[in-house]
């Protein structure tokens, strides 16, 4: 169920990568970095963020749903932010050494906000919901050492745990019936 829910991610971070590229032309034509990405990179990635919110509480409900679960929940939207994209800019023209270098630490920085909004939505409908017993990270698959620290298979209850991840991370969320 959760791989549907990525594959969706997954869709957003592209149109997400496709705008950035268009940030890129505009930079590359010789408008300042600072001020191309300051103005712009917050709102995308709140646009996308509340994209993928609105994409992972309508999964969570088609699941609610499919499981038959008793009661009546409506899964809560993650509020759409920037998710500190100033730290992630400031980070990326600190950090990178060529233009190449720069677009790959803002992408990953994009995609891990984007994911955010969509970890984070379906992570605190599931404390929510009275029919859930929380939730459980899930892999991707392909996951890194540092994430498989984390895929302990416990399920997480309580409001305001954050899910800690890394720029590019493929890791999601999945809900756990009582």
């Amino acid at each position: 169920m959760a791989r549907a829910l990525r594959v969706e991610t997954a869709g957003l971070v592209r149109l997400a990568q496709r705008d950035l590229d268009a940030l890129f032309r505009l930079i590359l034509s010789g408008a300042s970095a600072t001020e191309v990405l300051n103005d712009l990179l917050p709102a995308l990635v709140a646009e996308y963020g509340q994209a993928g919110a609105a994409v992972a509480a309508d999964w969570y409900d088609q699941i609610r749903d499919e499981a038959a679960v008793r009661g009546a929940f409506r899964a809560i939207p993650l509020e759409a932010s920037d998710r500190g994209t100033s730290s992630l800019i400031g980070f990326a023209l600190k950090e990178s050494k060529d233009d190449a270098g720069l677009q790959a630490l803002l992408l990953g920085g994009v995609q891990r906000r984007i994911a955010d909004h969509v970890r984070l939505t379906v992570a605190s409908s599931s404390v929510e919901d009275p029919s859930a017993k929380g939730w459980v990270r899930v892999g991707d698959g392909d996951t890194c050492s540092w994430c498989k620290q984390y895929l302990d298979g416990e399920v997480h209850y309580i409001e305001g745990y954050d899910f800690p991840a890394h720029d590019s991370c493929g890791c999601s969320t999945d809900v756990v019936w009582d």
